[in-house]
């Protein structure tokens, strides 16, 4: 009777060592995506962090040359090759398959749109306020509704989203130039995304225009969006 449970505890013992390397060649490449995709984003989030400095900062005289004109074009020139980066971080993700897909593809066309370097308005499809004949008109920009984790925490600031006005009177290629947690960037993409408007006109047709707005919180209330005084991208 011992050497029969002897036997039976052999064959579990092989059993068990035979399927473990089994388990782990097919749970290996999923530990390792994730891994991967933990590093990447990650990678990500301090190409983002790279970014949000340089908005913050400007194109300030002590970076940059002393020619105001050379030091905008230098300072761009930065903000694109940052977005290329972020993109290109952005599509290794997309190779992965994540669950939320469709969402990466879109960041990366959105990076892939400010990674453009400053060109002709001849050359491009969406222009600045300055280049058209007549801006994109806000038909109706609600305010961001505060949320309850910023609430709880009384959190306040500014939220910086740089959009694009489509011609087709859509909002496209959000992001935030100036972000803050407690899920007030969320919120404030979210109600961008609600923005009705007139699309800007250039030749006599409608066109995509970029546009910068505000979104404010203050003492747990949200406040009407705004385009700010002064803005450096175009």
């Amino acid at each position: 009777m011992g050497d029969k449970v002897k036997m039976a505890s052999r064959c579990i013992l092989v059993r068990l060592l035979i399927g473990f390397p089994v388990l782990m060649m097919f749970d290996s490449p999923f530990r390792a995506q994730q891994t991967s995709l933990e590093q990447l984003q990650a990678k990500l989030q301090q190409q983002y962090a790279a970014i949000y400095h340089l908005f913050a900062n400007g194109p300030g005289k002590q970076v940059y040359p002393s020619n105001p004109q050379e030091r905008i074009h230098r300072w761009q020139d930065d903000l694109a090759h940052g977005f290329a980066d972020a993109q290109a971080t952005i599509d290794e993700i997309v190779k992965l398959h994540p669950p939320d897909e469709e969402m990466w593809r879109e960041r990366s066309d959105t990076m892939r749109l400010y990674s453009q370097p400053v060109s002709s308005p001849d050359s491009r499809t969406v222009f600045g306020a300055k280049e058209v004949d007549k801006r994109a008109r806000l038909i109706d920009a609600p305010a961001a509704v505060y949320p309850d984790a910023a609430r709880t925490a009384k959190a306040k600031g500014e939220v910086r989203l740089r959009m694009v006005l489509a011609g087709d009177g859509t909002v496209k290629y959000i992001f935030p130039m100036k972000p803050l947690k407690y899920d007030l960037t969320e919120a404030a993409m979210e109600a961008a995304r609600q923005i009705k408007f007139g699309p800007a006109i250039r030749d006599g047709q409608p066109v995509s225009q970029f546009e910068t707005l505000s979104y404010e919180f203050k003492n747990g209330r949200d406040l009407t969006p705004y385009v700010p005084e002064h803005e450096f991208y175009f």
